[in-house]
């Protein structure tokens, strides 16, 4: 009888699993065929909805959040990219440095991870990247991630007049007294810095 139930668990994750990566598959070509209509690449139109700013991103953050709770926040990450990796052919590096083993709470790992969509959806809409390295390292006093692309190079300048997902991550992020530091040069690529300060419990 538990084998039963055990098989029937890992049933439903995995179809659960199946779903979630095809979803998020869709949302990260919508940001890529967004890409190509804007260099006039793209033969075929984007759906109304893909045309929504913030679409893709938002879905790709709700997808990967119901997997938090289950793989954590490296895990999910490291699963988001390898999909990011198939729909785009771009090459990816993933460092993660959690040597203290310190487990961040739910608001902190959710929005690290809105923080690393909303950065690889500006890669994949704007950069022209062909490789994206991510570094995660969490201390018991602190989470921080950094994106860094080499593509055509962003400034928050560029960003601002592209929409509200930079502000709109920076404001969550100064509600939990963090901070996002973006540096681009001109050809020489981007690089998002998120900063969140975890608190401890007495």
């Amino acid at each position: 009888m538990r084998q039963h139930h055990a098989r029937a668990m890992y049933d439903q994750i995995e179809g659960m699993l199946t779903s979630i990566t095809r979803q998020l598959r869709s949302t990260i070509r919508a940001d890529a065929e967004m890409r190509d209509r804007a260099s006039g690449n793209a033969d075929t139109p984007v759906e109304p909805l893909q045309r929504t700013n913030g679409w893709a991103r938002q879905v790709a953050a709700e997808l990967g959040s119901v997997l938090l709770d289950t793989l954590g926040l490296a895990a999910t990450i490291e699963w988001h990219l390898h999909q990011f990796r198939v729909c785009t052919g771009m090459l990816y590096e993933l460092t993660v440095d959690d040597a203290a083993g310190f487990e961040l709470s739910d608001p902190c790992a959710a929005a690290i991870f809105e923080s690393y969509c909303e950065a690889l959806s500006n890669v994949a809409r704007h950069a022209d990247a062909s490789r994206v390295v991510i570094a995660l390292n969490i201390t018991p006093h602190e989470a921080t991630l950094v994106v860094s692309d080499n593509g055509i190079g962003l400034d928050d300048r560029a960003f601002a007049t592209r929409g509200g997902g930079l502000a709109a991550m920076r404001a969550r992020l100064q509600a939990l007294q963090g901070s996002c530091k973006l540096t681009g040069a001109r050809n020489a690529g981007t690089t998002v810095t998120v900063g969140l300060p975890i608190s401890r419990a007495p």
